[in-house]
């Protein structure tokens, strides 16, 4: 259930029985657009205040996880680009529009985590200056469609350096209802946003919870064995030619999760590569992708059916004496992954592991009563990520398909809440 708060306010457009009035206007005239800041690299330090680079916005996110940091001496000096929680942050420098991970116009909002960092240059701040815009609406009036088209659209430069003036992100025309208005659609909006970051974090919490039990139940051991002894490398799987078939390339791998994203999955008759069952993990075999972390646990087929992917994946299928999640952890493991590493052959910035040399990695003989239980108590946790991706897959094309309507007005808050349920509800 997605619960928001409603405000009413009779006004010219008909809306849940009331009437909305809906206003042109410039986005320069109502909000105030800050630039990142520029500073040496020299001044950056091991510790200190966190520096929101372009490379740091993702999936409409902020992502901490390498950023760099300015000595806490430097804040006078800078304070001018402190970001604080709710900030619409938007990269003006990147990619054309064909390359959807490096775009010019990427996104994101500053949640508490992320407030009292700095902004670098490249990228810019945009922040209410008038009462006649909500700081909630004018968040989603950056992530809609029909801005971020205006930003690649007007974006000038070449294909990996395109940049947007800011004289063009001002001269952007939107339009405008009174603000409870804007609280309703924004609250809305935001709900649906919550749930998918509450299973996000679900989805972090069962996946910690299952590494912390492997490394508990599994790290020592009298006996060793070999990889290959309790792990099939690349089983073989037949199919047919131009057969439709699921199909997941590269890009598709999480760096730091098990789950493929629905949204990533395509159907297209089978040519070649790496073939693959449910339960199977994917292990990226190339350089820089494996160092990245580029790894998958196969959750999204169905018993017996097969899918494919890229040549660059190994695939990794559990043994009866182990458990498929057993396996996907072993891939994870910072050992292994070492190991992997370390084995790598072939000319720089095109090595990949070698199957048999990665067969050989010494694993400790896991007790045969452990594997049983860590089997019944993970199968549950994986399970429930399953289920939480494909809703957050849900969630995401609800949002998706009622932004632009929500903003032009075309669709009105109440219906918009009974479409979202009606979908989450398997309706």
């Amino acid at each position: 259930m997605l619960r928001i708060q409603y405000f009413t306010k009779k006004d010219n457009k008909r809306y849940g029985g009331f009437v909305v009035k809906y206003t042109e206007v410039k986005l320069g005239d109502v909000v105030q657009i800050i630039n990142g800041g520029a500073w040496s690299q020299e001044e950056y330090v091991d510790s200190g205040i966190p520096v929101v680079r372009v490379s740091d916005i993702n999936d409409g996110r902020i992502d901490l996880s390498n950023c760099k940091y300015l000595s806490p001496q430097s804040f006078d000096k800078y304070k001018k680009h402190l970001l604080f929680e709710g900030d619409l942050i938007l990269s003006t420098v990147g990619s054309h529009k064909t390359q959807e991970s490096s775009v010019v116009g990427k996104p994101a909002v500053v949640r508490k985590t992320e407030a009292g960092s700095l902004l670098n240059q490249n990228a810019i701040k945009i922040v209410p200056s008038d009462k006649r815009i909500h700081r909630e609406y004018l968040r989603w009036i950056g992530f809609s469609g029909g801005f971020r088209d205006y930003i690649t659209e007007r974006a000038r430069g070449s294909a990996n350096q395109a940049r947007i003036a800011i004289s063009e992100i001002r001269g952007y025309n939107l339009l405008l209802p009174d603000i409870s208005t804007q609280i309703n659609i924004s609250s809305l909006l935001n709900a649906i946003d919550d749930k998918i970051e509450l299973n996000r974090r679900m989805n972090e919490t069962f996946e910690q919870m299952t590494m912390a039990l492997y490394k508990q139940w599994f790290s020592d051991g009298e006996d060793e064995q070999k990889l290959s002894d309790f792990v099939d490398i690349n089983p073989l799987i037949r199919l047919k030619k131009d057969a439709l078939t699921l199909f997941i390339d590269m890009k598709a791998l999480p760096i730091d999760s098990m789950s493929v994203s629905d949204d990533d999955i395509i159907t297209k008759p089978f040519t070649s590569g790496s073939k693959f069952l449910k339960d199977d993990v994917l292990f990226a075999r190339i350089t820089p992708c494996l160092e990245n972390g580029k790894t998958a646990f196969v959750d999204f087929l169905k018993e017996g059916e097969a899918g494919f992917g890229s040549t660059e994946f190994l695939v990794f299928r559990a043994k009866d004496s182990c458990c498929p999640q057993y396996v996907y952890c072993l891939s994870r493991d910072r050992e292994f992954r070492a190991y992997a590493i370390k084995s790598m052959v072939g000319t720089s910035g095109r090595q990949r592991v070698q199957t048999s040399s990665i067969s050989e990695f010494p694993v400790a003989k896991p007790d045969t009563e452990l594997m049983q239980r860590f089997d019944i108590t993970t199968k549950d946790w994986f399970d429930q990520i399953r289920s939480n991706t494909k809703e957050i897959s849900e969630l995401k094309k609800i949002r998706d398909y009622l932004l632009p309507r929500l903003l032009s007005g075309e669709i009105e808050v109440r219906a918009a809440l009974e479409k979202a349920e009606e979908v989450l509800a398997g309706g």
